[in-house]
């Protein structure tokens, strides 16, 4: 089951994205459930956490759909956001909400359908995670909220935003257990999650929360190509 919400002003454009949604998932036989709101504000009031993804227009009355989704972030790190859109100029500014996805108005069925098949890879991507044993007790990690993973020996530390975890281990052994297009072996005692990285400097992966993680001068051409692809596949 997908969870959607469409949140946009104006009823012609719900009544269209209603539309899309209900063709494309039948053709895609997939369960989902939609709801719409017509204002950010609304959308906030009424927030649910089981959200996977916000069909969000940027340009309403009142608060507008950025600030509608740095918001949302304040409490969801991980549901996907696709802005809509007329201005191309917003584009930039969606990666400090992480959403690279955007539909620009008239919006058309295909470019929809791409994005929509885009959104659930990485939502499936979302659900996978790895156990790992850390001074005797097991615990649960969600793979998309790991940044990155470093290895010293067989010292291996999974970082993710809040915090660290300390576990034995072998890089290409977490590596295989991850098994995610979204994770990069950038250096040979470090493994980046691409979503995360916010920018590429000389030899250096800079982190959403300004982190760094080295990047081996044998791997940075490729590193940087990597990012790159992963964020030319989420722009319209």
């Amino acid at each position: 089951m997908i969870n959607i919400c469409i949140c946009e002003d104006e009823k012609t454009e719900q009544e269209l994205l209603l539309g899309y949604l209900n063709n494309i998932f039948k053709d895609m036989d997939i369960l989902y459930s939609v709801e719409v709101f017509s204002s950010g504000e609304e959308l906030l009031e009424d927030y649910s956490d089981n959200m996977d993804l916000i069909l969000l227009d940027i340009q309403m009355e009142g608060l507008n759909g950025m600030d509608t989704a740095r918001k949302i972030r304040e409490i969801d790190k991980k549901v996907e956001i696709i802005f809509i859109t007329s201005l191309v100029e917003y584009v930039l500014e969606g990666y400090e909400v992480r959403a690279y996805r955007y539909l620009l108005k008239p919006i058309k069925y295909e470019d929809l359908k791409i994005n929509l098949s885009k959104c659930i890879e990485e939502i499936n991507l979302r659900n996978k995670y790895i156990i790992i044993n850390e001074q005797g007790q097991k615990i649960k990690i969600d793979t998309s909220e790991i940044t990155y993973i470093e290895i010293q020996k067989e010292d291996l530390t999974i970082h993710k935003l809040d915090r660290a975890y300390n576990t034995k281990g072998t890089m290409n052994g977490i590596e295989k257990e991850i098994n995610s297009p979204n994770f990069f072996r950038c250096h040979k005692s470090y493994l980046v999650n691409l979503e995360y990285i916010r920018t590429i400097k000389q030899y250096i992966a800079i982190l959403e929360n300004k982190e760094e993680v080295p990047i081996s001068r044998y791997r940075f051409k490729e590193t940087k190509e990597k990012f790159f692809d992963l964020i030319g596949d989420k722009l319209c």
